[in-house]
């Protein structure tokens, strides 16, 4: 979409250059033992208008023990159904123990079209995400 030098444009013609958002709570618990299991309500599908929208992602999981393990529990943002770095992580050792897990990222959306944001988490037994206190914040940044 050209801009010819002196012409007048306003923003409303210029949507895919202003930064979109969207967000999500979580609205379920994700119980261990599992593996990059969705968190319920923690999904944002939106569609771009062109090929090469960057995003930027903030995200927090709430996650706490309720029993003896060792193991890591493990969080992570899905895009289109593929888990993309970095990892977050949570270790506790007393039952109760209790964190929130910050993490951000970025990319490129490769192809125009609808995509899907889903955080995803794997936790051990007597781990659970705590889906009602995690959530995700999606910036959008079209590429003209």
């Amino acid at each position: 979409m050209p801009v010819a030098a002196g012409q007048r444009v306003l923003a409303s013609t210029l949507n895919r250059l202003q930064p979109a958002v969207y967000s999500a709570v979580g609205t379920g618990n994700v119980t261990g033992a599992a593996t990059n299991a969705a968190v319920p309500g923690a999904t944002v599908t939106l569609t771009t208008a062109t090929a090469g929208a960057r995003y930027t992602v903030a995200c927090v999981w709430d996650v706490t023990l309720t029993g003896a393990t060792t193991s890591l529990l493990t969080v992570r943002l899905s895009v289109d159904g593929a888990t993309v770095a970095p990892l977050g992580t949570f270790a506790a050792s007393a039952s109760g123990n209790r964190s929130t897990i910050p993490q951000q990222y970025s990319g490129t959306l490769a192809s125009a079209g609808s995509h899907t944001f889903t955080l995803v988490g794997s936790p051990a037994a007597s781990q659970t995400i705590q889906g009602t206190n995690t959530s995700l914040i999606v910036t959008i940044y079209e590429v003209v």
